[in-house]
């Protein structure tokens, strides 16, 4: 689904414009190419652990997969009988769509006063004309298969979305040598969060896409690093390029891969040197830089320090109060300080995607925390949606810790804190 809108993108850049014909061609041939592949060479055998299921186990994944299935259902129907409507959707993402699929053309998008200069001649604006194209594109792919302007069946993709992120979810999860029931629940934990499932039934953003795209980057990366298999790098590094392509946002989580990667391929200390330049880097820039210029499609005036207690109080109310993410917050409670003291853990075994995601959740909590966008927590308008980019590797990273425990039997805990003290 990533891939379509970027070679939508190719097509109408070489002239051919928005057709269904050639694009379709275009992506038939890409997963032609995909399943040689895959044909050609498969993946070494899956790492996790080969005991047969028990009968326990057999009816829990049974049950968890029913739920799974029931919830897509649920949301699908709500889907395709609802027409657009959220209110970023209206004003920022599907004007462009609807404007390209008219034209059959990706016309251009300029800011407000651009469109009054040239009179409105050839040009088109809305409130963010300059925000990426893939996720108007994917309307826009839908739209163009039905010959017809839908404004409910154009937003299949979020619950396509929510099914593929979940398949690749426990895909990665398996590589990583979770078990298989271990790897279901969690699955059904992901795919069951409230908020997530409202970005389905209310499609229209682009947070679901980012999220997804987000976390397959870390999940893929971190089994290279176990496996070093070249398939899965290249999957991270995939991944990791569509994130500024969905939102602006993106930019900034594709940039919290550069300590991960830094602690592969030096040691801890001089990667944790390079990791403070980098943040030194970052407050000269904004120190230095004009202050009306964007960075992620936000201003630097914007982006400078200063604290918002009341946009603590949204963030702390947003995780661990409000029924947006189930119990992740309360997992999260345990499961890191967990890690921590079992020996080898976050500190190796983990060490790269713990570093990138607590690049992530440090960069969350700055936005919110110390910049003028600490209204969007304080008033609940943008702290969930952007905590959807996090929370699927988050979890990602709990049902990783979770196996640990039981694979290294250190339950309960007291036992932990003892051998870590004799240690």
């Amino acid at each position: 689904m990533l891939a379509i809108p970027q070679i939508m993108r190719l097509m109408d850049f070489l002239g051919f414009g928005i057709s269904l014909a050639p694009t379709a061609a275009l992506v038939a041939a890409l997963a032609a190419v995909c399943l040689l592949l895959g044909l050609l060479k498969r993946p070494q055998q899956l790492q996790a652990a080969a005991h047969p299921l028990r009968a326990g186990e057999r009816w829990l994944i049974a049950l968890v997969t029913a739920l799974i299935l029931a919830r897509l259902a649920n949301l699908g129907l709500e889907l395709i009988a609802r027409p657009l409507y959220p209110w970023d959707a209206t004003m920022h993402w599907a004007t462009k769509a609807r404007v390209w699929f008219e034209y059959r053309s990706m016309v251009p998008f300029v800011s407000n006063q651009e469109w009054l200069d040239a009179g409105g001649s050839g040009v088109f604006t809305d409130r963010h004309p300059y925000y990426p194209a893939t996720v108007p594109l994917l309307q826009v792919w839908m739209n163009v298969a039905l010959d017809r302007w839908d404004e409910s069946l154009m937003n299949l993709p979020w619950l396509f979305c929510l099914a593929g992120l979940g398949a690749a979810f426990y895909g990665q999860l398996r590589i990583a040598g979770v078990d298989t029931a271990i790897c279901a629940v969690a699955t059904y934990l992901l795919l069951s969060m409230p908020l997530m499932n409202t970005h389905v039934a209310l499609a229209g953003y682009a947070d679901l896409f980012l999220g997804a795209a987000y976390a397959c980057a870390l999940m893929s990366m971190h089994n290279w690093i176990r496996l070093r298999q070249s398939w899965l790098a290249g999957l991270a590094l995939l991944f990791a390029a569509f994130c500024p392509l969905i939102k602006n946002e993106g930019f900034i989580w594709t940039l919290t891969l550069i300590p991960a990667v830094a602690t592969i391929f030096m040691q801890r200390r001089q990667a944790a040197k390079l990791f403070l330049l980098l943040l030194l880097w970052v407050v000269l820039l904004m120190l230095i830089l004009p202050q009306d210029w964007e960075v992620a499609g936000n201003r630097v005036q914007d982006l400078l320090p200063t604290f918002n207690m009341e946009a603590l109080l949204g963030v702390i109310k947003s995780t661990w109060l409000h029924n947006n993410w189930h119990l992740l917050g309360y997992l999260l409670l345990v499961f890191m300080p967990i890690g921590l003291l079992m020996p080898g853990v976050i500190t190796r075994s983990y060490l790269a995607i713990t570093t990138a995601l607590a690049s992530s959740v440090g960069a969350y909590l700055y936005l919110f925390l110390f910049t003028g966008f600490g209204e969007g927590a304080a008033d609940f308008a943008a702290v969930g949606r952007l905590s959807i980019h996090l929370v699927p590797a988050l979890l990602f990273l709990c049902a990783l810790v979770y196996h640990r425990t039981l694979v290294q039997k250190v339950w309960p805990l007291p036992g932990t804190v003892l051998q870590r003290f004799r240690v």
